[in-house]
């Protein structure tokens, strides 16, 4: 698995995940969509806002999307 490199924030914005795992914003989204697990809390404003277990989520998903082959329905019966 990938080595985080996570500092102690509570919280982390879209744009720091998408930068931390090198994920485009929009494919987080659409992630959020297709996996029940990946729901990141909202501020108020409506931005989203990412836990290290969010995080370590989208680890997995990639690790299966990316790395072992997985379609996205195979991804969600894993």
């Amino acid at each position: 698995m990938t080595e985080l490199n996570l500092t102690e924030k509570t919280f982390y914005s879209i744009q720091e995940v998408s930068d931390l795992l090198d994920i485009k914003p929009y494919v987080l989204r659409y992630w959020e969509t297709q996996f029940k697990l990946l729901r990141p809390a909202r501020r108020p404003s409506g931005q989203r806002k990412y836990t290290r277990k969010d995080i370590e989520l989208i680890v997995r998903i990639r690790e299966l999307l990316y790395d072992k082959g997985f379609t996205i329905a195979g991804a969600k019966k894993v």
